[in-house]
Parts: structure tokens; C-alpha cells; sequence
């Protein structure tokens, strides 16, 4: 059955059940009385309760998350938790998520957390793991935490718990499906018809050349004949025929818990089908999770968990993470709005408008590039406890985690990749293993003697990390042959004579050794007064052996009951009030492995023709070796409060924190005079100093209406304190490259900023007739003098005319050049978070979530390229560019007189797209602060007394609309959008993919 039809019939069915399930609502079922049971949460390598915790951990249950129907545990997540910040690059299918804590403490290194899945370690977890399977996810915020999982927790860490079965209960099964449909949100404006001929009518006419003249009419005609034939023509809106079909999902979740007297069990079953917006583009995932726990005595208890999954992501998208030579987006922008024009159909390729516009039929393109993504993800642990006695427990986890990736990409004959290899197809094909074996052993000892409780813990860890990765790029395949042949067939390609084939690389991937000694000490007096201390020491084999392959990291917290003190003991009005103080210190080894010795590898890139063949040749690559290469540091300050009002109507917390890391791991830029060009160091220093706020309560609670409310915010200042050595000439700044463009440096990395800040320069509008001395004899503008000229920067060296782009110079010297490049704001918010509003009525349940961001700033990258002519004509624009400064009036005759050329741009604003490279200026840097509506859902669940006959124990009805709006004053897609993978470049929105609303419907059915 076609997918529409499924869909549609789906939405059709539980609209219809609604009202009809209302009214077979004959008795209102009375409130479950809820029972207060003492909630732990997960730190470190044991269970604590919550009233206990002295850190800083954010928690989100899975009581929270079950009504959200997402694929992504981190959309689940997303705003939930203070000081912790979760934003797609896009809106593709599958696309990368980027998750900081407290604001991330690298400059070029990863900024991620570590991920602890059921005691495993595992990468990027949140975006592989469905959130019906989730129980718990702990968030450990600061180095008093996180240090226990020393090397890997500067970042912090994210502990999640999947769900397993209980003992001596009855079996339940549950599914869980929904069906819905993704549609654009909004697109970027362009020129109409009309518009783009008339600007293509001024490139070609202004200079007066006749050869541009003639073929400016042969393609588009007279000017008498552009009104008519342009001003009702029909408009090819790209943009829609790429992204605006609509885009189905399938969602399935199916689990099964129970247990016996001795046992407990749960499997969770997950199945994905979504389409992308994009045309070719989707996500396809099915997922397993097995899990079972098993009294073997008394004293001994055994489990495991088996997890895996199977995930393909379909679709080239519309960038890759390259220069501007990756951008698909542009095609669909700049790309001629309407039929005819050429000589060859729209719909077909054309070679020629190819070559002079470097531009290709966004549908036909997107046709000839075929991506496929395939990951396949294992994860085996097994754990066991044993009693040694009543107060000393044993307990040992293994566990082993495999990804398989294979990335299959084809470029068919109309692509410029294949163009530039004799207009034959061309295939890629990646594959990658990781492997990663874990073991820790701990022994805990609790025991609680009169005002005293004691909480020991001593552990040791290894991990051990390694794999391989293969790529083959076969060129010249059979004009003739299909993606799915090409990547059956490579053998098929021939190359032409005299050229020769590129040979196969594979490599292994440098293994990992992590030894790990452990311990933490947790005392309790009087309920009163808490002190935890712990200490790790790693060795890591990135570093060379001996002194520099240990890091140690000592953390204390202490936590001072204020309630259970006598003056408060016994006001009822107060549930909970906490002061906590933490310090701790952790560390970092994200780096590749062995770069403190030097190694040789083989390619074809460095070798030498013998014969018909090419012969490999040797190279130690561009990174020169640093045997002193050691650990990054951070030390974490943090002191919070926690609160709780009225028997759990008001809750809360509050932190502030400061985190300093030192010796950061940076991938430093070094004389070329080495014969390296680069070499990792430990230089430099960052600050992160902020405040958490997070608040709920339970507004309304009647027996048949409650209204809860959560909501957090978070504020971070981010600054550079030191680069050290890697910067040279005694500055304290070096620039860096965002890479959407080759050779714009348009980053600034300096002593004092935020990482993270934009450079350019500040844009002062347009020249304006009063700038210019007018030659009447030559008809020449010539600048005025103290005028300055940004001709070298911003127009190619072109002489600056009437209606330029015009900078400002900052330095007074009459010119504009690179030293009048300024820092033109961050990335960085000054606060964000989230809120949520939860109703219940009755049967019917109503959550709306929102999440914000407000003071940072988005680079629109989109913005400069479709306002800038550069290089070609018979380019598209942005719609802006339809109030450009004009050089003819409407009868199609040049203006010259400066007066009449002044009364024929009273009106407009824009100036005329800049004929020189792309730069960064201020036009381009917006205010990206939003106010999202992220998730709103009803739902109805039919009265339990109703259900009982068929034996069922919940069944609910639910439509959701996520993204249903963003309040922004940003003008792209999205501003979120984040298409850079540096953590020195953040906030660059360049070709993203866009974000969609997404509306659904689905049944939750307990057994």
C-alpha cells in the first residue's frame, strides 16, 4: 500500500476515535493516589539518593520523556536540562547533534560528553538509542562528578540507563506507533521571473559591451520583450519541487517486561521509516534491545544486555562539511526560476549553462548524487554481583561495543566531479570498524552505624579501543550505469588510455589503552552533613610512556541539609533545602593516538610511476610528533542550592559554577620551515563561568485537573584566557577559517573573547552619489578624497562605483583593507533553556514544550553568497537583491546625469551584489534568538474500568505537532543551525539542510 494512503488512513482513524472514545467515557475513574518514594539517581559507578547527591547532576526520567514521540533521545532531552545545550547542524534525516555541558571547555578538540550506556561506554549514544527504551538519563555536570570517570570527563558525562524488567511481576506488553508527515517550514526568498531578467538585463547592458548585448537578447530576449514574456511567466520555485514534498514516518515500539521470583526481563523492539523532505533523502532504523537479570543465590546475582541496531540514512543533502564546492543548496536557489532561456530544455542538463553559471538543475543533480549510510551498532555487557556480605559487594561489568559503518556515494555524468573525469560516473566507497572492550571491577562497602553512614567504593577500569577504516574512489565507471550497479561493479570502470586508476587504502585505526585505578569515599552524619571524596588515576597509551601517560584526578563535594536542622525540622511548608560545594579535577586525551612518536604511511598521493603502474611512496603526513604531549586539565568549582516548597508543589535548583581548563589539547598551526605544518600541543587556557535556574511546580492539583510547569535557564560566559605557544609574533590572537569558502578567515581565537567569535568587517551601507566627484566630458564617478575605497576588499579591484557595497573604515587611513577587520559578536547565547506545561483533564493529557536562546548571533553564510555576483551571470539572487541600487530606468535606458541617478534610487536600499570574492561583514551576522515551540501533544487514554473486559490496561490516543513555530528575527532556515564541525567555528548556518514541522498521530496500547 502506497505510504500516503497508510498515513492518511492512520490519521483518519485516531482523529475519528477521539470524539468517540470521549464519549464511551461514562464514570470519571478516580486518581491513583500517588505514593513519594525516594528517588536515586546514577553517579559515577553507583546509585545515590537524590537527597543525598552533593553535585551537580541534571536528571530526566523516563516518566518525562514517554509521551514525547521523537526518534532522538537528544530531541527528547533537548531544553530539559539546565547548563546543558542540544542543537542539530539540520533539519536532514539523521543529522548530527551537537551536545555541550556548561558551554564546552576545548578550542579545537571534540567538545562531547562521554556516554555511559548501562556501564558501557559508547559514542554518541543520545542519536542511537530510541526514548522508549530509556529509564533514566543522568546528566554529571562538574568536575566534582565527572572526575570519577577521570581522562574522559572534562566534557561531562551522560549516564543512561535503558529500561529493564522487575522481578516477581506479571509480563506487560506495550506498543507504541505513530504515523505522521514532515513539510517545510519556510524557504529563502529569490528573485521572481521578471526580477532576475531585469538584473541579468543590467549586467549584460551596463558596460556598454556589444558582444554581451547580443547574448544577453539571443537568450532572453529584447528588453521591449522582457515585460511580456517574463511578467506572467510561470516560476519554478526549486526550493519547493526540492524540499516541499511531503515526508511520511512509521514509527513502531514494541516491549515486553516481566520476571519471575528470581529473574527479570525486557526487550525492546524499534522500527523507523522517515522520509526526508528532500527528495532521495530518508532514515531507516531497527533496533533490539534484549535485557535479563537473574538470581542465581542469595548472595550472587548475574545479567546481560544485548543490544543492536541497523540504521541506513539516505540521501546526499545539501552540503557536506567542505568549501563552497560541496554546496547543493545553491543550485537550488540560483538556478534560472523559469522555462526556457537556453536552447536545451529546463528539465534536462545543459552543459553549456553549466559551464558559464557553475550551476546545475537542482532535481537532475540531486538524481545523479546517491548517498548511502549505513551503520550497524553491537553492544554486549554482562555484569556480576556478589554479596561477599551484608554491607561488602563485588560487582564486575564487561562489555563490548562494535559500530560498522559503510558510506556508498555515487556521482553521476552531470556532476562536476564526473565532469572533470571525462563526464563518467564515479563511486566512493568507505567502510570503518570500531571496537571497544571494557572491563570494571568495584568493591563497595556501605555500613551505617548510629549518626554515621559510610559509602566506600574501589574500582579499576580498562578500556581498550582499535579498528580499521578502507576507502576505494573508482573513477570512470559506464556512462550508462545505475548507482545500485556502480556500487556492485566498480571492476566495470575502464580508464581512459594514459590514465591510471586510483588505488584501494585501508588502514587501522590507532588502538587505544586505557588503565584505570579508582575510589571514592561517601560519609553521611546525622542526615545533616555530607562529604564525598574521590580520586582517579589514569594511564593512557595516547601518550608517550612514562610520567606524561598518568593523569590523576582528585574531586571533594560537601552538602549541608539545612532542613534537617532543628529550627527547620518540623516546618511543614519546607520539603527540602540543600547547599552544596563541589571541586574537582578532570581530564581530557581526545586525541589521535602515537603523535608523540613519528610513523610512515603509504598512498598513491606521494608516489611514483613504474611501468603502467603507479608505485606507492612513504610520508610521515603534515602533523610533526610531540613526545611532551600530555593531558588537558579542567578544574570545576560549583556551589547549588536545592529547594522544595509545599509537601512538592514548588521545586528547584540553583548553581553557579566556574571551570578552568589549562593545558588544552590543541591542534596548533607551526612554521613551515619545520616541514610540518602542524603539531598537536598543550597550550592554552578557557573559562566557563555561569548560572543554572531550574524551578517546577505543580500549579493546579485537583482530583480532576492538575497543571505542572518545569522550566530552566542557563547562563555561560565563555572566554579565552591563554593560547600559549601556539601563537606567534607575540599576539594574542590568530584567526581561523570557517571553510565555507577557501581562504576566508572569518573566526577570530583571541585572549579575551569567547571562542567562537566572528571577524569581518562592519558594513556602512552603500556609496552614495554625494561620495563620487562626477566627470560630465567621460561620465566617470571618481571617489572623493577621504572617501574610503573598498575596492581591493569587497569588488575585485574593480573601481568603486554609485551603489557599492561600502565598508567601514575603522582605522581612518582613507582605505579599506584587512586591517580594518573587526570581532563582529559570538556565537555564544547569553542564556538559554526551556520550559514545559503539562495538563491533565480527566482522561486527557496536554504537554507543550518550548525551548529558547537569546543574545547569540548566526553567521548567514547563505546571505553573502546569494547577494554576491562574484564570478558568473545568469545567477539567481536573494530576494533582497530585487531593491538593489538600479543603473537603468524603466524604459530600459542607462541613467547617467547624477541627479537623475539619485532620484532613481531614493527608494532603494540594497547595494549592487559585490563582483569581488566573499567576504564576512556585518550584513551577514544576525541576532539569533528564538523562542521555540519544540513538541505539543493531546492525548486521550480510555478509562481503565472500560479496558478491563479486553483485557487491556492503558490505551491512549495522541497527535503531536513538533516545531510548530519559532518566534526569531533570524532570516534563514533555521537559527540553529550550526553547519561547521569546529568548535572554533560554531553558529555558521552555510547550506543547511532545512527544518521541518512535523505532525502525527499514534496509539499507545499496554497489555
Amino acid at each position: 500500500m502506497d505510504k500516503k494512503v497508510q498515513s492518511i488512513k492512520w490519521l483518519y482513524l485516531t482523529f475519528f476515535l477521539f470524539p468517540v472514545l470521549t464519549m464511551a467515557q461514562e464514570k470519571e475513574t478516580k486518581k491513583d493516589k500517588e505514593t513519594n518514594i525516594d528517588e536515586v539517581v546514577l553517579v559515577g559507578y553507583s546509585k545515590v539518593s537524590k537527597k543525598d547527591v552533593t553535585n551537580a547532576v541534571g536528571s530526566v526520567k523516563a516518566d518525562e520523556v514517554k509521551d514525547m514521540p521523537v526518534n532522538s533521545a537528544a530531541e527528547a532531552i533537548q531544553g530539559r536540562v539546565a547548563g546543558v545545550q542540544i542543537m542539530a547542524s539540520e533539519g536532514s534525516p539523521g543529522a548530527d547533534v551537537e551536545i555541550k555541558v556548561r558551554g564546552g571547555t576545548s578550542i579545537t578538540q571534540s567538545n562531547a560528553p562521554l556516554y555511559i550506556v548501562d556501564g558501557i561506554q559508547m559514542d554518541n549514544a543520545l542519536t542511537v538509542i530510541s526514548p522508549k527504551e530509556i529509564e533514566s538519563i543522568e546528566v554529571l555536570k562538574d568536575a566534582a562528578s565527572t572526575s570519577i570517570y577521570g581522562s574522559r570527563g572534562a566534557n561531562g558525562v551522560v549516564l543512561i540507563t535503558t529500561k529493564g524488567g522487575r522481578k516477581k511481576a506479571a509480563m506487560t506488553i506495550n506498543y507504541n506507533g505513530y504515523t505522521g508527515v514532515r513539510k517545510i517550514m519556510n524557504t529563502i526568498p529569490v528573485l521572481d521571473p521578471y526580477q532576475f531578467v531585469m538584473y541579468q538585463y543590467e549586467l549584460y547592458n551596463k558596460g556598454g559591451d556589444l558582444a554581451d548585448q547580443t547574448t544577453f537578447s539571443t537568450r532572453y530576449g529584447t528588453f521591449d520583450e522582457l515585460a511580456t514574456k517574463y511578467g506572467n511567466i510561470k516560476k519554478r520555485d526549486w526550493q519547493d519541487e526540492l524540499f516541499g514534498k511531503e515526508a511520511f514516518n512509521f514509527t513502531h515500539n514494541l516491549s515486553l517486561l516481566g520476571g519471575s521470583d528470581k529473574s527479570a526481563f525486557s526487550l525492546t523492539l524499534n522500527h523507523v521509516e522517515e522520509d526526508g523532505i528532500m527528495l532521495n533523502s530518508g532514515f531507516r532504523r531497527s533496533m533490539a534491545n534484549f535485557k535479563y537479570d537473574f538470581d542465581i543465590s542469595k548472595k550472587l546475582k548475574a545479567g546481560f544486555n544485548a543490544r543492536y541496531s541497523r540504521q541506513l540514512i539516505s540521501g546526499a543533502g545539501t552540503s557536506a562539511s567542505g568549501s563552497q564546492g560541496t554546496n547543493r543548496l545553491r543550485n537550488a536557489v540560483r538556478y534560472q526560476p523559469f522555462e526556457g532561456g537556453s536552447n536545451v530544455p529546463i528539465d534536462d542538463f545543459d552543459p553549456n549553462y553549466s559551464t558559464l553559471t557553475n550551476l546545475v538543475n537542482p532535481l537532475i543533480l540531486n538524481d545523479n548524487e546517491v548517498k548511502e549510510n549505513r551503520t550497524n551498532d553491537l553492544l554486549l555487557n554482562g555484569y556480576l554481583n556478589y554479596n561477599i556480605t551484608k554491607d561488602l559487594t563485588f560487582r564486575s561489568v564487561v562489555g563490548y561495543v562494535q559500530r560498522d559503518n559503510a558510506v556508498n556515494q555515487f556521482w553521476g555524468t552531470v556532476t562536476s566531479d564526473a565532469r572533470a573525469n571525462n563526464n563518467q560516473p564515479i563511486v566512493q566507497l568507505t567502510r570503518s570498524q570500531t571496537r571497544r572492550i571494557t572491563n570494571t571491577n568495584t568493591l563497595n562497602y556501605t555500613k551505617k552505624f548510629g549518626n554515621h553512614k559510610l559509602d566506600l567504593l574501589i574500582g579499576e577500569e580498562t578500556v581498550q579501543t582499535d579498528g580499521e577504516t578502507s576507502n576505494i574512489y573508482t573513477k570512470w565507471l559506464p556512462v550508462s550505469i545505475s548507482p545500485n550497479e556502480a556500487f556492485a561493479n566498480i571492476q566495470s570502470a575502464i580508464p581512459p588510455s594514459g590514465m591510471i586508476q586510483d588505488a584501494p587504502r585501508t588502514a587501522a585505526l590507532p588502538p587505544e589503552r586505557l588503565f584505570s585505578l579508582f575510589g571514592r569515599a561517601n560519609y553521611i552524619y546525622a542526615n545533616k552533613y555530607i562529604l564525598t571524596a574521590s580520586i582517579r588515576a589514569d594511564a593512557s597509551s595516547i601518550f608517550r610512556p612514562g610520567s606524561n601517560q598518568w593523569g590523576t584526578f582528585p574531586a571533594v563535594s560537601v552538602a549541608w541539609k539545612i532542613k534537617e536542622e532543628n529550627f527547620l525540622k518540623n516546618k511543614e511548608w519546607l520539603d527540602e533545602l540543600k547547599l552544596r560545594f563541589g571541586y574537582g579535577l578532570a581530564g581530557n586525551n581526545r586525541i589521535p593516538a602515537f603523535l608523540y612518536d613519528t610513523f610512515f604511511t603509504t598512498s598513491t598521493d606521494y608516489g611514483y610511476t613504474f611501468g603502467s603502474g603507479v608505485t606507492p611512496g612513504a610520508t610521515t603526513g603534515n602533523t610533526l610528533a610531540n613526545k611532551n604531549v600530555t593531558w588537558e586539565a579542567t578544574v570545576s568549582k560549583n556551589l547549588g542550592l536545592d529547594f522544595g516548597f509545599f509537601n512538592g508543589r514548588l521545586y528547584g535548583s540553583l548553581d553557579t559554577y566556574i571551570t578552568d581548563t589549562k593545558d588544552l589539547l590543541i591542534l596548533a598551526k607551526i612554521p613551515q620551515t619545520s616541514g610540518y605544518e602542524y603539531q598537536y600541543q598543550n597550550s592554552g587556557k578557557t573559562q566557563n563561568k555561569g548560572i543554572e535556574v531550574s524551578l517546577g511546580g505543580i500549579i493546579v492539583n485537583k482530583e480532576n485537573f492538575t497543571w505542572k510547569t518545569d522550566f530552566n535557564i542557563s547562563a555561560n560566559k565563555n572566554i579565552i584566557k591563554s593560547l600559549g605557544a601556539g601563537v606567534s609574533g607575540g599576539n594574542d590572537y590568530y584567526l581561523v577559517a570557517s571553510g565555507w569558502v577557501n581562504n576566508l578567515y572569518d573566526f577570530i581565537a583571541k585572549v579575551g573573547n569567547p571562542v567562537g567569535t566572528y571577524y569581518g568587517y562592519e558594513t556602512e551601507g552603500r556609496y552614495e552619489i554625494g561620495d563620487f566627484d562626477f566627470n560630465p566630458t567621460t561620465q566617470a564617478y571618481t571617489l572623493k578624497a577621504g572617501v574610503p575605497n573598498a575596492s581591493a576588499v569587497a569588488n575585485g579591484s574593480k573601481p568603486i562605483q554609485p551603489g557599492d557595497l561600502k565598508l567601514r573604515d575603522l582605522n581612518g587611513d582613507g582605505q579599506i583593507t584587512t586591517a580594518d577587520q573587526t570581532e563582529l559578536g559570538s556565537a555564544q547565547p547569553k542564556f538559554y533553556g526551556g520550559f514545559n506545561q503539562t495538563f491533565r483533564y480527566r482522561n486527557w493529557d496536554m504537554s507543550l514544550f518550548f525551548n529558547f536562546s537569546v543574545g547569540n548571533k548566526v553567521y548567514n553564510a547563505n546571505k553573502i553568497e546569494f547577494t554576491t555576483q562574484y564570478l558568473y551571470r545568469d545567477n539567481n539572487m536573494a530576494a533582497e537583491v530585487a531593491d538593489r541600487w538600479r543603473w537603468f530606468n524603466d524604459q530600459g535606458v542607462k541613467v547617467t546625469d547624477p541627479a537623475a541617478l539619485a532620484a532613481l534610487n531614493a527608494n532603494t536600499t540594497m547595494w549592487t551584489p559585490p563582483q569581488g570574492n566573499y567576504i564576512l561583514h556585518s550584513y551577514a551576522i544576525e541576532d539569533g534568538s528564538f523562542l521555540r515551540l519544540n513538541n505539543v501533544t493531546i492525548g486521550y487514554s480510555l478509562p481503565k474500568d472500560s479496558l478491563e473486559v479486553l483485557g487491556i490496561k492503558n490505551f491512549r490516543l495522541y497527535a503531536t505537532v513538533n516545531n510548530l513555530f519559532t518566534i526569531t528575527g533570524y532570516d534563514g532556515y533555521d537559527p540553529e543551525a550550526s553547519t561547521r564541525r569546529n568548535p572554533l567555528t560554531p553558529g555558521v548556518d552555510y547550506a543547511a539542510y532545512p527544518r521541518s514541522r512535523f505532525i502525527l498521530t499514534g496509539i499507545d496500547i499496554t497489555f
